[in-house]
C-alpha cells in the first residue's frame, strides 16, 4: 500500500571533497585502534571465554547492560547469545537489562541506579554481568559490578579509555576489563562489538572441546571454516587456548577485509548519501531507522546516535528506532503480518522532506524491503545497509543509496555497518556544519 505522494527521482548529494576524507578518515580510525587491541588482548579474550563457558555450563545466565547508545549494544549481545545464527549453536540463556523501559524508569526512579534493582533480583552467584561503557566506567556501574561481583557473578566490563577524559583506575570491579585505546566513542563501540561477537563465538569453543567427536560428525562448514583447530585432533588445554588465540586475531584480520571491500565500493555511496541526508535534515526531516534481530539494534544504535550525539559539536538529528515499540510491533505483526510492521510506521511517521534507514544483513529481509518501499512511494529518501551481495534491496528500485559489506557471515557484515554508519554520520556532520550549509540534493541515481 502506497501513500498518495508521487515518488521524486533519487536524490544523489553533491557532496564536498572534504567530505570523502571524513569517510575515510572513519575507517582507517577504526582499523588502527582494532589492530592494537586485538594484538594485545587475545590472550585475555580466550581466558574470559572459557571462563564464560564454565558459567553456562553450571546453568548460569548472561546479564547485558549499558547505557545510551550502548543499551543498543546490550541487546546485540543478548541476540547473538540467545539466537546463535550459526546453525547447530546452542542458544545461550541472556538478557539485555535495557530492554523494559518499565522496569528500568521504575528502578532508576526508586535508586538512582538503572540496574543495580533487575540485575540483583534476578541474577545469581553461577550467573555473567557484562557492562558496556561509551567511555570510562561511572561510579554506579562499578557499584552495581562490585556488588554482582561479591555474590559471586562473573563480571565483564567494556569500556574506552579516550583522549579527552582522565586515565580509568588501575583496580576496577570486574573479573575481565577490556578498555579500548581510541580516539573516539564511535571507534570503540566498533571494536566493542566485534569484541562480544567473539565472545559468542568462541566461547562455543570450549564446550565442543569437551566432545570433539561427536562435534565433528555433526559439523557444518561454516563451523569448520571459523574453527578449524577443533577438527584437527586439538590437544586440549594449553593448546586449544593458543589456537583461540590465534582465531581471535583471525576474526579480526576477517572484518578488516570485510570493511575494506566496503570502503572500496561504498566510500563514494556514502559520500553522496551523507550530501542527501545532510539536506533532508536542513529542511526538518527525521531519521526513520529499522532492522530485524542484530540489525534491529544498529536502527536503535543510529537513532541515539543522532539524538544523543556522542561527539562535541555535533548537531542533534531528529531521529525514530522503529524496532523499539513493543507494542505497536506485535500489534501489526498479530493483525496483519511481520512483514508489514516497519511500513505500517512508516505510513504513520514518515514525511517527504525524512530518511528511511533499513538495515539488513542478507538484503532479503522482506520486512525492511517493505518498508523501504513505501517510504520511497511517499517521498522519502531511502537507504539501506546489505551484505554478501546486496541482495534484492539492491534490485529492488526502493533504495536510493545501497551499501553493502562484501562478505558471507552475519557477525563480520554487523561489524562493517557499523563503522559505514558511523561514517556516514560523521559525513552527515560535516555537511551540516559546512560555513555554506549542507549541498543541495541533485537528482539522479546511485549504484
Amino acid at each position: 500500500m502506497t501513500g498518495p505522494l508521487a515518488a521524486p527521482a533519487p536524490a544523489a548529494g553533491c557532496a564536498r571533497p572534504a567530505t570523502r576524507d571524513v569517510v575515510r578518515a572513519r575507517f582507517g580510525a577504526t582499523r588502527a585502534a582494532g589492530e592494537r587491541f586485538f594484538a594485545s588482548e587475545a590472550a585475555a579474550i580466550a581466558d574470559a571465554c572459557e571462563q564464560m563457558a564454565r558459567r553456562f555450563e553450571r546453568g548460569g545466565t548472561l546479564f547485558v547492560f549499558g547505557e545510551g547508545a550502548q543499551a543498543s549494544d546490550a541487546q546485540h549481545v543478548a541476540v547473538e547469545f540467545a539466537h546463535p545464527v550459526v546453525v547447530g549453536k546452542r542458544a545461550l540463556p541472556a538478557i539485555a537489562l535495557t530492554s523494559d523501559a518499565g522496569v528500568l524508569t521504575a528502578a532508576g526512579s526508586l535508586a538512582g541506579n538503572l540496574f543495580a534493582r533487575p540485575l540483583l533480583a534476578l541474577g545469581q552467584p553461577a550467573d555473567i554481568a557484562l557492562a558496556l561503557c561509551g567511555g570510562g566506567v561511572p561510579a554506579a556501574t562499578a557499584a552495581v559490578l562490585a556488588e554482582a561481583r561479591r555474590r559471586g557473578m562473573l563480571t565483564v566490563l567494556l569500556s574506552a579509555a579516550l583522549p579527552h577524559q582522565a586515565p580509568e583506575p588501575g583496580a576496577l570491579p570486574a573479573d575481565h576489563h577490556f578498555s579500548i585505546a581510541a580516539p573516539d566513542p564511535l571507534v570503540a563501540q566498533e571494536i566493542h562489538e566485534t569484541l562480544y561477537h567473539v565472545l559468542w563465538e568462541l566461547v562455543h569453543v570450549f564446550f565442543e572441546d569437551r566432545a570433539p567427536a561427536a562435534h565433528a560428525g555433526g559439523s557444518t562448514a561454516i563451523e569448520r571454516q571459523l574453527y578449524p583447530f577443533l577438527f584437527g585432533g586439538s590437544a586440549g588445554g594449553a593448546a586449544l587456548h593458543e589456537e583461540v588465540r590465534g582465531s581471535v586475531k583471525a576474526k579480526w584480520a576477517d572484518v578488516c577485509t570485510v570493511r575494506a571491500g566496503l570502503l572500496e565500493s561504498g566510500a563514494d555511496v556514502l559520500t553522496r548519501a551523507a550530501a542527501a541526508v545532510a539536506a533532508r535534515v536542513a529542511q526538518g526531516g527525521r531519521l526513520l531507522a529499522f532492522g530485524n534481530g542484530g540489525s534491529a539494534t544498529d536502527a536503535q544504535d543510529a537513532a541515539a546516535d543522532c539524538m544523543a550525539p556522542p561527539m562535541e559539536g555535533w548537531r542533534t538529528i531528529p531521529a525514530l528506532a522503529l524496532t523499539n515499540d513493543v507494542g505497536v510491533l506485535t500489534a501489526v505483526a498479530n493483525d496483519v503480518g511481520f512483514e508489514h510492521v516497519f511500513a505500517r510506521q512508516v505510513m504513520a511517521f514518515g514525511r517527504p522532506q525524512d530518511v528511511a534507514l533499513g538495515f539488513s544483513t542478507s538484503g532479503a529481509s522482506k520486512n525492511v524491503l517493505q518498508a523501504l518501499t513505501e517510504a520511497r512511494a511517499r517521498g522519502l529518501l531511502t537507504i539501506a545497509f546489505s551484505g554478501y551481495d546486496g541482495g534484492p534491496l539492491t534490485r529492488s528500485g526502493a533504495v536510493d543509496f545501497c551499501v553493502t559489506a562484501p562478505g558471507d557471515y552475519t557477525p563480520r557484515i554487523q561489524e562493517a555497518h557499523a563503522t559505514a554508519w558511523h561514517a556516514l554520520l560523521a559525513a552527515v556532520q560535516a555537511e551540516l556544519a559546512a560555513p555554506s550549509g549542507p549541498a543541495p540534493d541533485a537528482p539522479g541515481s546511485t549504484p
